[in-house]
């Protein structure tokens, strides 16, 4: 959700830039006022929706292409006391990489025979976290082309060593979702900064851990602002080890007193208050770090196609790239982030979590699972969606009559209308009438796919965005999972596949990925007959609980009403491949089954997911107590591990395989 663009702080230390934030930072003041609630407040928003959907839905044959973004976090090692922290140097960082990218382009430009490859750089952005950098790269990657998708891997690889040219020796950059001891008791960043601040107001994260870009501290106080008084609050799960306290209450184990558990136990009669790590700040969700794919259609239509084929793969995907087993220095009893990010962007009232009459998104965060498929395929039935699919009737009616959308495309648009402008900064509001407004609400809205209109300039066309991927650890685990989502968005609209069930599944799948170790232990709805052809039988009869392996790799034993075995996601990509490359050169097959490969043996358990073998590092160390808590000590050699990994020292194929029936402790 990075922003193009940094402008730097004319204060010099990491204080100094908190206060000027602080006393600066911009708010909607009049809030209640400002809200749009009638369809004239809107008409600036409106009116760039219907230009930009009346001059691009019509518009047919874009290419094939796609890209990725990558958050990466920034980190210290002091070798001396053994620690490693959070690395606060997001705007040095910026600021040396662009000169690096001007550096290249003066020399391709320069050169008297030009490379193509020479002239493409990353392009790096500021993240939410000041420890925090994103990257993309300098061009959209092209799907027809087997060359093109085999250089995934390099340019990640090239994206890491230019961050990592702008640190010191003793600096480095890592891709995993969230540091083990972010919140925790205790100093974990470098500088070390004071929580208790007038911005945060976090008793757990310092100020300064908010990038400096305003656009990060206006979302920040518009969401405390919204809230009307209701708390930010994060609830995860706490891993319940052989020496863990329990029942486990963090007031009860340490020196200091959880504000946000404590306020709990009240509202709640302390039931559900016990066994849960608890946060206190917004920034616990975009802190930390995913990997997002953004694949291009040729038209509107295969668009929203793609977009609903893509929604039920979303948790499983999720599972298998599961790598968050730490939340405030504590392992928890869950893989993966999603949840974590949902309920600390949430900025819903306490009336409007309440009831869903408030607000017609009412059911729905702004972070949260996709809430409705949208293609005018005949294969939708009116069943996979929800009963009442909830959106601003006037607008609504509004898009339909003047916009010429149909009923699906008309609520999923009203649902981003009537959201707050959060995003909207001080600065932005001085050049209101030439500002692409929906766009900046549509920025900070974040289902776990996508629906994206064309750019003004029709660059870029129609595109669905796929958000729930956990960063991996390494170039080439992110370059596997990356290469698969876009092969199998390929093969889904070359084969017309149907892969439609309830999104309510969708939904309880999503909930389902967050068990610990969901990609071996749990199971999950999916589609059994997945081929063109619409269906008539009981919705119930289309789809089954699957294990991940299956739904990857296939099974004989699930079979459809005719009798027809279900094939599997892999061997559906291999025959894509096979069909539509035909014969490809030897290295390049070894290649590209390397990448699947890894993605099978995620799927059957021969390799671990990062969570599963994090955790079980932590286990393994020897100054691990068995309570539950990752020390200093434990965190800074898992760090260490982690930056050989990224470095590509140790292959993590090798690190993290354990064998098709090891059972993960």
């Amino acid at each position: 959700m990075a922003p193009i663009g940094l402008k730097s702080c004319p204060c010099r230390s990491a204080l100094d830039t908190v206060q000027c934030r602080y006393e600066t930072r911009f708010k909607v003041r009049n809030y209640r006022t400002g809200r749009f609630s009638t369809l004239s407040l809107l008409t600036p928003h409106v009116k760039q929706l219907l230009d930009l959907f009346e001059k691009y839905k019509d518009i047919d044959g874009y290419p094939p292409l796609w890209g990725d973004e990558i958050e990466y976090q920034l980190v210290a090692f002091n070798d001396s006391s053994q620690r490693a922290n959070l690395l606060l140097k997001q705007e040095e960082v910026l600021n040396k990489v662009e000169r690096l990218n001007t550096d290249v382009k003066d020399a391709t430009q320069a050169a008297t025979t030009p490379s193509k490859n020479h002239m493409t750089v990353p392009e790096f952005q500021p993240e939410f976290g000041s420890f925090m950098v994103e990257a993309t790269p300098g061009e959209p990657y092209d799907s027809s082309s087997i060359k093109s998708l085999l250089s995934v891997e390099a340019d990640m690889r090239k994206r890491r060593r230019m961050i990592q040219t702008c640190l010191s020796p003793d600096e480095a950059v890592v891709t995993m979702p969230g540091f083990p001891r972010l919140g925790a008791p205790g100093l974990y960043t470098e500088p070390a900064l004071p929580t208790h601040g007038l911005l945060l107001r976090s008793q757990f994260l310092p100020d300064g851990l908010i990038s400096t870009h305003e656009r990060y501290g206006t979302i920040h106080d518009n969401m405390n602002e919204r809230r009307a008084g209701r708390p930010a609050k994060v609830k995860i799960p706490i891993y319940r080890d052989k020496n863990t306290p329990w029942p486990w209450k963090e007031s009860l184990q340490f020196p200091h007193r959880n504000d946000a558990q404590e306020d709990d136990a009240k509202q709640h009669h302390d039931n559900g208050a016990e066994n849960f790590i608890y946060g206190d700040s917004m920034a616990f969700g975009p802190s930390f770090c995913g990997l997002q794919v953004t694949v291009q259609a040729k038209n509107l239509r295969e668009a929203r196609y793609l977009h609903d084929q893509l929604c039920p793969l979303g948790p499983i995907m999720m599972a298998l790239s599961a790598a968050s087993p730490f939340f405030r220095g504590f392992l928890t009893d869950t893989d993966v982030r999603w949840n974590q990010a949902a309920s600390a962007v949430d900025d819903r009232t306490t009336n409007e979590l309440r009831s869903n009459t408030i607000k017609p998104f009412g059911s729905h965060a702004r972070w949260s699972s996709t809430a409705m498929y949208i293609s005018d395929d005949p294969r939708l039935r009116t069943v996979y969606n929800p009963s009442e699919v909830k959106a601003d009737s006037a607008i609504k009616r509004h898009l339909e009559q003047r916009g010429s959308m149909d009923a699906l495309l008309a609520s999923h648009y009203a649902n981003i209308l009537t959201r707050d402008p959060i995003a909207l900064t001080k600065n932005e509001l001085r050049t209101y009438e030439s500002l692409d407004l929906f766009e900046i609400l549509h920025s900070a809205v974040w289902p776990h796919v996508d629906f994206k209109l064309p750019t003004k300039n029709g660059a870029a066309g129609w595109r669905v965005e796929f958000r729930p991927l956990e960063v991996q650890l390494t170039d080439f685990e992110n370059a596997a999972f990356a290469l698969f989502v876009v092969s199998l968005a390929r093969a889904i609209l070359h084969y017309d596949l149907n892969l439609y069930v309830p999104i309510e599944k969708v939904a309880e799948n999503m909930e389902r990925a967050h068990t610990r170790n969901a990609v071996r232990e749990q199971r999950f709805f999916f589609r059994v007959k997945v081929e063109r052809t619409a269906s008539d039988e009981d919705p119930e009869e289309e789809y089954t609980l699957m294990t991940i392996a299956e739904i990857m790799n296939g099974s004989p034993n699930l079979q459809d009403s005719n009798g027809q075995s279900f094939p599997g996601l892999l061997p559906l990509v291999q025959s894509y491949i096979l069909e539509v490359f035909g014969s490809v050169p030897e290295d390049a097959r070894q290649r590209i089954d390397k990448y699947l490969d890894i993605i099978r043996k995620r799927a059957t358990g021969e390799v671990l997911t990062p969570a599963s073998w994090m955790r079980q590092f932590v286990q393994r160390h020897r100054d691990y107590r068995k309570d539950s808590f990752v020390s200093e000590r434990v965190c800074y050699d898992l760090m260490k591990v982690v930056k050989a990994l990224g470095e590509g020292r140790i292959d993590p194929v090798e690190l993290f395989s354990v064998g098709p029936r090891a059972e993960d402790k």
